[in-house]
């Protein structure tokens, strides 16, 4: 057995033991409301489906990593997850991710690196770099 079968196998382990759960908001209907205007195209309601769960790996993320390692703008919130790469696309398609009572920016609303995917150096698992909605 290879130092790298190793190391997987290891990684496997601590991922099913350490994991916390993710939830992840897919788009629901958009809906009008009671005050719709069709002139304006105002007066929608976005509704989210029921979450999914998602397990991950979770770190938090100092200020001095983000600048000089991961090149990340925002300087404080941030959290370094690690999940399997079949949920990457969750991720990409998500309207709302909550982790510990946390909301994060989601794919298509993080601007200036506010998520950023990596690959990692265990087969099948993809590192996500997330910034709090609230802080930045």
């Amino acid at each position: 057995m290879s130092q790298k079968d190793i190391s997987q196998k290891l990684f496997d382990q601590v991922f099913r033991d350490k994991s916390k759960k993710a939830f992840v908001f897919l788009r629901g209907a958009r809906t009008k409301d009671a005050n719709f205007d069709p002139d304006r195209n105002t007066g929608y309601v976005q509704q989210n489906l029921n979450p999914l769960t998602v397990k991950v790996l979770t770190q938090t993320i100092t200020p001095n990593s983000l600048i000089f390692r991961e090149m990340g703008l925002t300087e404080a919130g941030s959290l370094q997850i690690i999940l399997a790469d079949r949920d990457v696309e969750l991720f990409k398609n998500s309207e709302k991710i909550t982790i510990d009572n946390n909301d994060f920016y989601v794919y298509k609303d993080a601007v200036g690196g506010k998520v950023q995917i990596l690959p990692t150096q265990f087969a099948k698992f993809s590192k996500i770099i997330l910034s709090r909605k609230d802080i930045g």
